[in-house]
């Protein structure tokens, strides 16, 4: 009975539920896709995908630090050229994107175990100082 209860939970979105987020700005087309919910302990991967309709100077990903309070980083691919943390946002560079490319950033994180319940922030993304999208997430966590 309590693995049938467990089989239902997990079908039914319990154990974990992913989003996609799509922004569609002058200078790019943003799509997010991260974990919506999800265990404490597991392990998760967090793509960003940037399709550059003009050129871009020099692209930014900013990432509000309470999004991944909480959490561990394992992998963070590609390699940012320059590191920083501004107003309460890490934010990453990442150099020129050129008209029609696309920049894929992939991280991989691990929820630690004493995280409940819930983090949310937005992830930016700049030219430079400019932000031409922002992608609003919250991320639940069950225990």
């Amino acid at each position: 009975m309590v693995l049938a209860l467990l089989m239902v939970g997990s079908l039914a979105g319990l154990a974990g539920v992913e989003a996609t987020l799509t922004e569609k700005a002058g200078a790019a087309t943003v799509t997010l896709h991260a974990p919506a919910r999800i265990r404490n302990g597991e392990f998760f991967e967090m793509r960003l995908q940037v399709t550059a309709h003009e050129r871009i100077d020099e692209l930014v990903v900013g990432v509000d630090a309470g999004l991944w309070e909480d959490f561990t980083i394992n992998t963070f691919l590609p390699g940012a050229t320059e590191e920083a943390s501004e107003g309460g946002e890490l934010r990453f560079t990442f150099g020129p994107l050129d008209a029609g490319d696309s920049f894929l950033l992939k991280v991989d994180g691990q929820i630690n175990p004493d995280m409940l319940w819930r983090n949310e922030g937005t992830v930016t993304v700049y030219d430079g100082e400019r932000a031409f999208a922002e992608l609003p997430i919250v991320m639940e966590v069950l225990p």
